[in-house]
């Protein structure tokens, strides 16, 4: 390994990643890391090729660690992580559920959601971002979808980080270790009786919820197990708390810095859709995603054996000079956004739509209620090796009116 050029030896913090994403690119587009094991793929072109071609690029990486007992059983219906045919059958019963009319058809609650959050912080010239807005807009979404107690929405983030990030260890994986997921299966084993105990008693008291109906819904004579919907439940919690949540803190922590685009996007609020769309490319909440070789490739030059994992970094694919013009400049107004913030073919956020629905709809009651806004203190990101985005994000505001 060339030194200096693998993940381990970057900093941890957005700018030094964004300067590696570059030079890789340029130099090492393709990347064996041998510290970690793995090879790390940056442009965009070999993104999507990688993202697209599960028959060569696996999505099912349950072979590369032993799974503890609660992991494996919310893995059951953890259908990102898995290839067709399984993952065919779950997304469709899915999709099914959760459809573009039902969804559409939320937003005037999530409008009134919204304004009744910023409400609760009226007349304070601090706020914090997350914890006030960012976090709870989702999470009262996806309860209320759910129809499960809002009262326990306390429990949510600790199984939602515990899902996501697995566990954490003092050193950048790939893949999380057996030790790293023990150390959270406690979490997880909290999460999973929680939501058996609901679908179960959904099962026998079906209701209009989202549950309900993950319940009974039926593609060619299939349903899904207990295990299945609990498992699309854990994917929906961390999909929400990961993307809105990261993605509307990103937004706003941009224009913050930048108030001559929050001026512009209150002038023309028809722009906030599109502006969401460029923080996705911009500074998206999912720094990489992972795959599995299941035969030997050449990709960027580079001969991959069977059974290799790669890294695929969608933040660096989605700053490629060679398919975004001035792709370090955050453009609200860019035409064609070809971004990978949602993915790609049958692996696009089957969430996508709410996501989208919910970060259009929150910034701009933000817009809307604030006059201005910037950052005040000293923000907290996450591990931007995992997800890029803010745990806290303090600001001093102005309201309107």
């Amino acid at each position: 390994m060339t030194a200096g050029l693998g993940l381990a030896d970057q900093r941890s913090d957005y700018a030094s990643l964004v300067r590696w994403w570059t030079r890789m690119r340029d130099s090492k587009p393709v990347h064996y890391d041998a510290e970690l094991g793995n090879w790390h793929v940056f442009r965009y072109d070999d993104a999507v090729r990688v993202i697209g071609d599960h028959e060569t690029f696996s999505s099912d990486l349950r072979s590369a660690v032993r799974q503890p007992e609660q992991f494996a059983i919310v893995a059951r219906g953890a259908f990102n992580g898995f290839d067709p045919p399984e993952h065919t059958k779950l997304r469709a019963l899915v999709r099914t559920a959760l459809t573009p009319r039902m969804i559409a058809g939320l937003a005037p609650r999530i409008t009134a959601i919204a304004h009744e959050l910023l409400d609760s912080m009226d007349g304070r010239r601090r706020v914090e971002l997350v914890g006030d807005l960012a976090y709870p807009l989702p999470l009262i979404v996806i309860a209320e979808l759910m129809n499960i107690p809002l009262a326990d929405r306390h429990r949510f983030r600790a199984w939602a980080d515990a899902l996501f990030f697995q566990g954490r260890g003092d050193k950048p994986v790939v893949v999380p270790t057996e030790e790293m997921l023990r150390s959270v299966e406690p979490l997880i084993g909290e999460m999973n009786a929680y939501f058996l105990d609901h679908i179960r008693y959904r099962r026998r008291h079906p209701g209009g919820d989202l549950i309900s109906k993950l319940a009974a819904v039926e593609v060619a004579g299939t349903r899904l197990a207990d295990e299945e919907v609990l498992g699309v439940c854990g994917f929906l919690l961390v999909a929400g708390h990961i993307t809105t949540t990261l993605v509307l803190g990103n937004a706003v922590h941009l224009l913050a810095t930048r108030p001559d685009l929050a001026a512009a996007l209150r002038r023309r609020p028809g722009l906030i859709p599109a502006a969401v769309e460029e923080v996705l490319r911009f500074r998206g909440q999912l720094p990489a995603t992972p795959r599995r070789t299941t035969r030997e490739v050449t990709l960027g030059g580079q001969v991959i054996p069977a059974g290799e994992v790669l890294l695929i970094w969608i933040a660096s694919a989605n700053r490629d000079e060679r398919q975004f013009a001035q792709a370090d400049r955050f453009d609200p107004r860019r035409e064609p956004n070809r971004h990978l913030g949602f993915g790609r073919g049958i692996h696009f956020c089957v969430g996508a739509p709410l996501a989208r629905l919910e970060q259009r709809i929150a910034l701009r009651a933000v817009l809307e209620r604030w006059d201005s806004f910037s950052l005040d203190g000293r923000v907290r990101p996450e591990d931007v090796r995992k997800a890029i985005g803010f745990r806290v994000l303090p600001l001093e505001v102005s309201w309107a009116g």
